[in-house]
């Protein structure tokens, strides 16, 4: 059975907290989605090293608030360890196959030509360490007709149907991306960490590493669930929308009457029971998904009811904006069923929730200073999850990393004056 070191890790002053401490991951990645999952795992205790290009990772510019920071960056690359590689020199390729060698993990996202050029591919580096957990995420995957092109979150959510799925317009009738967080890059980052976990147990289990291969695509697909799902017995009503919406895009109708068809052919999206509404001082949204909780909410909306005695939209719209939100929700409570207040993100932050559960906490950021965060949404009890660090400035441990594998200081100092490896 493999296992291990137990000692990995020791030797570079690494947090050893959390059920991942001693397992090394090198990741090569830029923006959303690979960040997000390396930094799952360097806050689940792994020691992760981000490699980045001189000049650093593009999203340390996005909206940059000080020289190489932004919010994003700090918000995705929380407790790694940095190096500054040029992996278009053959010394920084050398440098980064020898960092595999004794590596865990890699986790790489890049379209599927990048990596052979770098000499950091599947191949090249399970040749180097077989046992290597190697965790490739693409745009659209490595195959078909889309392989090679650039892709983003946005590009994602169009191509894939999440965004019309949303049915969001814009004042001129254009289609609305899901604006409040990137969900194919998060969710591709976390199922990619869940994978890389299975990978180590496989692993552990056999000492055999493998590829494992996961794009922004397949998982904007995954995410939609039901939407996606072909069922002929159930697909009636839904394949008559399908067949409105092909006459209408013939006709060339604008996207908000095809998105109107849309609803017409899946009622159960926005139903009464089940969405949010204006209150007399803001939004409350009711979610009464089971049969028992739909009944106690009619029972409490009776000025609601139609001739059938179901819930007419607009005279519950009227009803709802006659009580304030505190007043809903006081009825909802009463009544056991789900409802909450919409808040925006800035007023959760003094909720009783997140403060008694402790959901956000403070790190001292290097160059930048202190700051609040969101902590990861787990609590292990044998394996507790402490000393999360801030994210690291740009190529902080590029000089202790070569020390490590053995560089002097004079070739050091060589390798930084020559420019264009490690500066």
């Amino acid at each position: 059975m493999y296992y291990p070191r137990s000692d990995f890790g020791k030797q570079r002053g690494v947090s050893m907290a959390g059920p991942l401490a001693g397992i090394r991951v090198i990741e090569f990645s830029q923006v959303i989605a690979a960040p997000f999952a390396g930094q799952f795992l360097a806050e689940l205790g792994a020691d992760v090293l981000k490699i980045e290009p001189p000049g650093g990772d593009s999203w340390r510019l996005q909206q940059s608030f000080a020289p190489g920071e932004s919010r994003s960056f700090q918000t995705l690359n929380r407790g790694k360890r940095d190096m500054i590689l040029s992996l278009d020199k053959p010394e920084a390729r050398a440098i980064a196959q020898r960092l595999v060698e004794d590596a865990d993990v890699v986790i790489i996202n890049y379209r599927p030509d990048v990596p052979v050029k770098m000499g950091i591919d599947y191949e090249t580096l399970s040749a180097i360490n077989p046992n290597l957990v190697y965790a490739d995420l693409t745009a659209f995957g490595r195959k078909g007709p889309w392989a090679m092109r650039p892709g983003y979150d946005g590009v994602v959510q169009a191509v894939t149907g999440l965004m019309a799925g949303e049915a969001k317009l814009r004042e001129d009738g254009a289609p609305g991306t899901i604006a409040s967080t990137a969900i194919a890059d998060f969710g591709s980052g976390m199922i990619v960490a869940d994978a890389i976990i299975a990978g180590l147990v496989h692993r552990e289990r056999t000492g055999e590493g493998q590829l494992i291969e996961c794009s922004l695509f397949a998982t904007a697909l995954n995410l939609q669930g039901e939407v996606v799902m072909e069922h002929a017995s159930a697909d009636a009503r839904r394949n008559e929308g399908r067949e409105v919406r092909r006459a209408g895009q013939s006709r060339g109708d604008s996207f908000e009457r095809l998105t109107g068809a849309r609803r017409r052919a899946m009622p159960h999206l926005g139903a009464p029971e089940s969405r949010c509404w204006l209150t007399a001082d803001g939004a409350v949204a009711i979610s009464a998904e089971r049969p028992d909780q739909i009944a106690r909410l009619r029972e409490m909306v009776i000025e609601a009811w139609g001739k059938d005695g179901q819930i007419e939209t607009e005279k519950m719209r009227r009803l709802m904006e006659t009580r304030t939100t505190a007043e809903w929700l006081a009825l909802c409570a009463d009544a056991d069923v789900p409802a909450a207040r919409v808040n925006f993100p800035v007023e959760l932050m003094d909720e009783a929730q997140v403060t008694d559960n402790e959901l956000m906490v403070e790190l001292e950021h290097e160059t930048t200073g202190a700051q609040t965060v969101a902590r990861p949404p787990l609590d292990f009890s044998a394996t507790p999850l402490d000393g999360l660090r801030a994210s690291p400035p740009l190529g902080r441990d590029t000089d202790a990393v070569l020390a490590e594998l053995g560089y002097s200081a004079e070739k050091i100092a060589a390798l930084r004056e020559e420019g264009g490896v490690i500066s």
